[in-house]
């Protein structure tokens, strides 16, 4: 089935958990574990037959707890930029095994979170009653050197969370201006030097095209101080972020993404946000607080044992309010 204009959909029942997912390249892999579910669940408040819309579905880690707490009767809608992200998540929320009884609906879209009412009203629906979004870089994509994420293994320098998009890293990189550049690395990405990379940038494009990540990465470094390349990440890990967020917009779309949960939620809906970045979580607090009325004063940060087992989640905060009416 295709969605209007040619957005691929797919669809089915889906039933309770699994201990496996396919990975893009077919292979069974251990189910990609997702950043505070528990409090996730506890904060949306699900229940059988809600609506519920997962606007970066990813691999599919929170839309397999939602689809088994909204059963039996309720339906799963989610999205992702990541054609290729949306392989996983199918697999992961195939119905291999469960009781019919316990089944949820699942409708699965390749579109950006923003388009979340084209989304539903593809799946027959006009409303949801739940959003959840998980914002930042999926590992999936981390972990696919030809994706241009990650400088741990050299690949193109991509970084395009849809892959249909136009501009890549290195494209973006070609044609930025320096100064707008050192903005970027600076706002984006917490650099504080961030005007002596952008210069080493933009010197090293007139000698030749930057195309590898691992180009960049080693680029990065030989601009900062001595002092500054040692730490406790690498030091072009500030670097790398800030051009993944400005190629792919990524505040931007949260803004987008944010009033278009808030139109499509009813009386009353959930609206939760996970985020890895102060200028997400800023952004996503004054909203949260401007149009609803949060579920929780402060934000839930993960707890030191999950901490342990995913040090992704260091970083992690997470924020829901209640929109339509208050909170008890």
């Amino acid at each position: 089935m295709l969605l209007p204009g040619g957005q691929g959909m797919w669809q089915r029942n889906v039933v309770s958990n699994q201990d496996s997912r396919m990975a893009v390249d077919g292979s069974r892999q251990p189910v990609h574990v997702p950043v505070l579910l528990r409090e996730t669940l506890e904060v949306l408040d699900l229940r059988p037959g809600l609506v519920v819309v997962d606007g970066t579905v990813g691999a599919g880690g929170h839309a397999r707890a939602i689809a088994v707490a909204i059963a039996p009767g309720g339906v799963l809608v989610g999205l992702d930029r990541d054609s290729e992200i949306l392989v996983s998540a199918r697999a992961a929320l195939s119905a291999e095994a469960g009781a019919a009884s316990a089944e949820a609906r699942v409708s699965l879209h390749h579109l950006p979170f923003r388009a979340m009412r084209q989304a539903l009203a593809a799946a027959g629906l006009t409303a949801a009653d739940r959003v959840l979004l998980d914002l930042g870089v999926s590992s999936l994509q981390l972990d696919r050197p030809e994706r241009g994420f990650s400088f741990m293994a050299d690949g193109p320098l991509d970084m395009r969370m849809d892959s249909d998009a136009e501009v890549t890293a290195a494209s973006w990189l070609a044609t930025v201006g320096e100064r707008e550049l050192a903005d970027t690395l600076f706002q984006l990405g917490d650099e504080r030097h961030s005007r002596r990379i952008a210069r080493a940038v933009v010197e090293a494009r007139r000698r030749t095209p930057i195309t590898r990540t691992r180009q960049l990465a080693e680029l990065v470094v030989s601009a900062l101080p001595a002092a500054a390349r040692h730490g406790r990440i690498h030091p072009a890990t500030r670097s790398f972020q800030a051009i993944r967020m400005a190629v792919n917009d990524e505040l931007g779309e949260l803004q987008a993404g944010l009033e278009a949960a808030v139109a499509c939620l009813s009386p009353g809906g959930r609206l939760a946000v996970i985020s890895f970045h102060s200028h997400e979580d800023r952004l996503v607090k004054q909203f949260l607080r401007a149009h609803g009325a949060p579920v929780t004063k402060k934000p839930l940060v993960a707890q030191p044992a999950e901490i342990d087992q995913n040090p992704r989640s260091r970083s992690a905060k997470l924020r829901c309010a209640v929109f339509g009416e208050a909170v008890a």
